[in-house]
């Protein structure tokens, strides 16, 4: 196993929160009718069928609105998901923002559309709020016992928030794919065979659950995997879990790996940022697991967590400054039982002149510091 190393917008006295649900708003000077009030809410409510290949929730047009998408589930049985779309309007000189149910092959949507509209006044105030919520059934008529099984789950957003009850065991997901572009996504758990959530300019939060592999990527803005289950099933391929950061935190606080194979499984961890922390913790791993980890930042703390059942090596390096480990329990229970000790076994790692400190170095030894290899063995 190898490791290495509420954005507010002020608008003609305006004050409103761009990536919330709901909007909070004082108009101190507003003098035109058209601002005021909200208008009446206009709700339209859609079925999807729940067998369908795919289901898939997107946007077109222009992105003057904000929402929310909520995935919930209900105790209903059938053979449908419930969408309900409710738009509310802030201003009468807005484009009319229609939802639209569309089949395609074997794919079911529900696209949220608006004119493509130059800047126009009425984008100076507030314009207009979309709340989509999408409840899975309990169960179907052919098959009422949980968990819910879902193939192919989408939805490619412009300005929408998302929040995901905790569906980690009433509904399994072949795959889900997810994106937004200013958006966050808090989710109280999710199960997939593999799962992708992509956030352009907001936070990924939340639970999550994975046999194949799982990506969470956010540009600017961190990604708190507050826990993470990996199950390796497939005799050659890795489970794997990708952590992305570009400007922001990237962590994965406790990560359990299991395996239904005679092996203890295989499990690739890829946690990184280039521009903050990162951190990735394993607390649980079997006997005998294969774990390729790699935990790196350009520019913070990079920190990983091995489990207690680890045996094997691996690498802490450091391009600025000397790293550090912490070697654990010494006198940690054999996993094996064979009343075996703890064995801690250090070196110094072999690197290049100049590869600790930059170019200028030019002590062999003191470079030499700057990578720590360590041996756990039992």
């Amino acid at each position: 196993m190898a490791f290495h190393h509420s954005h507010f917008s002020f608008v003609r006295g305006n004050r409103y929160y761009s990536n919330s649900s709901s909007r909070t708003s004082s108009n101190t000077f507003f003098t035109n009718n058209n601002y005021g009030d909200p208008l009446p809410p206009i709700t339209q409510d859609f079925e999807l069928p729940v067998n369908a290949e795919t289901l898939r929730i997107y946007c077109t047009g222009s992105s003057f609105y904000s929402g929310t998408l909520e995935i919930k589930q209900s105790d209903a049985v059938s053979d449908f998901a419930r969408v309900q779309v409710v738009v509310t309007q802030y201003n009468r000189d807005v484009p009319e923002i229609r939802a639209t149910k569309v089949e395609e092959g074997e794919c079911a949507c529900i696209n949220i559309s608006a004119p493509e509209r130059k800047f126009m006044p009425w984008m100076m105030g507030p314009t207009a709020n979309v709340v989509i919520t999408l409840h899975f059934p309990r169960g179907t008529h052919s098959d009422q016992q949980s968990p819910l099984k879902i193939r192919n789950f989408e939805a490619d957003l412009n300005t929408f928030d998302v929040n995901i009850d905790d569906l980690m065991d009433s509904v399994e997901f072949e795959s889900f794919d997810l994106s937004s572009s200013t958006g966050s996504f808090r989710v109280m758990g999710i199960h997939a065979g593999q799962g992708r959530i992509q956030a352009q300019s907001g936070n990924i939060s939340g639970h999550f659950s994975a046999t194949s592999k799982l990506s969470l990527k956010a540009m600017s803005g961190s990604v708190n995997a507050q826990s993470v289950a990996l199950k390796n099933t497939e005799q050659n391929r890795a489970a794997g879990l990708t952590i992305n950061v570009m400007s922001g935190t990237a962590k994965a606080e406790s990560i359990t790996l299991l395996s239904d194979l005679d092996s203890g499984g295989n499990f690739s961890l890829k946690v990184s940022s280039a521009s903050g922390t990162a951190s990735c913790s394993v607390v649980f791993a079997p006997v005998d697991a294969t774990i390729d980890m790699k935990t790196s930042c350009n520019s913070g703390t990079a920190r990983a967590v091995l489990p207690s059942t680890y045996e094997g090596s691996f690498d802490v390096r450091t391009s600025i400054g000397r790293p550090s480990l912490d070697s654990g329990n010494p006198n940690e229970l054999d996993p094996q039982g064979l009343n075996r000790r703890r064995q801690i076994v250090s070196q110094l790692a072999e690197n290049e002149v100049g590869g600790c400190f930059g170019p200028e170095m030019v002590n062999k030894e003191e470079a030499r510091r700057c990578g720590l290899t360590q041996e756990v063995r039992v």
